[in-house]
């Protein structure tokens, strides 16, 4: 695929203008391929890869061998076939890592700050994977159970643990993440011509969320610790996402950087496909919500006959290299299977009309003047408007993870009208202020409670001190329900001795009972 015109239509409101196009300076500043980025990410979820294969010991070595050959050439392809796209800067590229570092910082990885108790288990889970030889098998039930999820967030900082110890694995954890955030957010750049554009853009990336803290107030009569629970469904905002689920987040935002790239005409079709099933080991939810983007994405490439052999050969090398993942993931499914969930209609319209309708509504009056086409927006507003209704296993995770690709391309369609100052664009400032307060929130969260302790216990304790009412399948896989193909043949059995203690000292709740007004007794989801 070709570039697009430098010049386009003075009709088209959001035309992009390449810097490119401006004649020559005799300086230029240092600036990366985004070829390079996309190669540098599929090489490092290609790894993860490889290293689920020795994860498991179920692979003979000239697989790996041609596992790290595929991942080779699908590298030198998409760094080739990209090399036509304008240069990200180098400051581009530090800004997003600083700003990534930040918000991961406060998200409690590295165990500077507070973490929320979802990185009880994560921290666990890290722990038993850094401390037992692989492949292990946990033994505090009757039946030896494999830990199955999708831990590709977890396989290098866990080599790290058996080679440094578990502090640098926390600072391998934080680094790792902080990374790949980093160039998504630094190929999300693309999308904007110039650095206002692209500052603006990132601001409202980090502060976007529904205007929770109304449903809030209307509800609970007060702004708790944790807002976005108050309809007790949620679509969760870009803090929240970073501060509770980066691995969700990630491979969402897979889906939606590549989409709008390819709509913009500034990414070929092969390299985002080829890099999205490398994502289900980290989060197959995210995955998932990509998917609708991807359908329409070959529709149109297939009514514009568009499609060409690599689009269909760079995926299936990469689908190849995946099958034992998904294989993995796939492992007796008996606690995470698809459900309808009914949800009240009053609860539901009044959850869209703060989370999602003040920035839709607007969106499809727009019509034409809505970047990325008519298409995508109404395909965004129909996910976003039924996934509430499905459910993956015994939580809400499905519409809260699968939800993450729609809002990010709604997020950009608003900073365009924010940008422009069309005539809407003070309804949107507002929504995004009174939404700021969401992630705002966490931050304070974080900077009032103590840094997270080291977990010293397995995942078994770590599990029981918050979730102990929940059913553990999301992680664990009787062994002999695993097929054969990923079933570990000699593994190790993890100790089941548990200390006293998990971990030193509290590690409160995000909304904290003892904070409430008299009467309310409830906590975090």
């Amino acid at each position: 695929m070709g570039e697009t015109s430098a010049l386009t239509q003075a009709s088209e409101p959001f035309s992009y203008v390449d810097p490119a196009t401006f004649p020559d300076r005799r300086w230029r500043a240092p600036s990366v391929a985004p070829g390079r980025i996309w190669a540098s990410l599929t090489a490092w979820l290609g790894g993860s890869q490889l290293l689920l294969w020795r994860f498991l010991d179920t692979a003979p070595a000239w697989a790996y061998i041609l596992g790290g050959l595929v991942i080779a050439g699908l590298c030198f392809f998409i760094a080739k076939i990209t090399s036509d796209s304008r240069d990200i800067a180098l400051g581009t590229l530090l800004t997003c890592f600083l700003v990534a570092l930040c918000l991961l910082i406060l998200s409690g990885e590295g165990r500077f700050f507070y973490a929320n108790v979802d990185w009880q288990v994560r921290f666990a889970v890290l722990r038993d994977m850094g401390i037992n030889p692989w492949p292990f098998v946990y033994t505090a039930r009757p039946e030896p159970d494999l830990l199955r999820a999708p831990i590709g967030m977890f396989l290098m900082p866990a080599l790290v643990f058996k080679t440094l110890g578990p502090r640098a694995a926390d600072i391998a954890l934080l680094l790792q993440n902080t990374t790949i955030v980093a160039l998504l957010l630094a190929l999300g750049s693309q999308l904007f011509a110039d650095r206002r554009s692209r500052l603006i853009a990132l601001a409202i990336f980090v502060l976007f969320s529904g205007m929770d803290a109304i449903g809030d107030l209307l509800l609970q009569g007060m702004l708790t610790g944790h807002m976005e629970d108050w309809a007790e469904i949620e679509y969760s905002s870009t803090i929240t996402l970073l501060f509770w689920v980066p691995q969700h987040a990630i491979a969402g935002w897979v889906g939606a950087v590549g989409y709008m790239l390819w709509r913009e005409r500034r990414l070929p079709l092969a390299p985002w496909l080829a890099l999205l099933p490398m994502t289900a080991l980290w989060s197959p939810l995210g995955l998932m919500g990509a998917m609708p983007f991807v359908a329409l994405a070959g529709l149109r490439a297939l009514i514009a006959r568009a499609l060409l052999v690599r689009d269909f050969l760079a995926p299936a090398a990469s689908l190849l290299l995946c099958i034992p993942s998904l294989i993995y993931l796939g492992a007796a499914p008996d606690d995470v299977g698809l459900h309808f969930q009914p949800i009240p209609f009053i609860q539901w319209l009044l959850f869209q009309s703060l989370e999602t309708l003040p920035y839709l509504i607007p969106l499809a009056i727009a019509g034409r003047s809505t970047r990325f086409g008519r298409d995508s927006l109404w395909l965004a507003f129909a996910w976003l408007m039924l996934i509430p209704f499905v459910k993956i296993g015994w939580s809400t995770d499905f519409m809260m993870r699968g939800s993450i690709t729609a809002l990010a391309l709604v997020m950009v369609m608003v900073s365009d009208h924010v940008m422009q100052r069309g005539e809407r664009w003070r309804w949107f400032v507002m929504v995004l202020a009174i939404g700021s307060l969401t992630g705002l929130a966490e931050i304070r969260r974080a900077l009032l409670y103590p840094p997270a302790p080291a977990v010293r216990c397995t995942f078994f304790k770590a599990w029981d001190q918050t979730f102990a009412t929940f059913p553990k399948g999301s992680y664990l896989a009787p062994v002999k329900k695993v097929p054969a193909i990923v079933r570990p043949v000699h593994p190790a059995r993890a100790s089941a001795n548990e200390p006293a203690r998990c971990w030193d000292g509290s590690w409160r709740l995000p909304y904290d009972p003892r904070d409430a007004p008299s009467g309310r007794q409830d906590g975090v989801k």
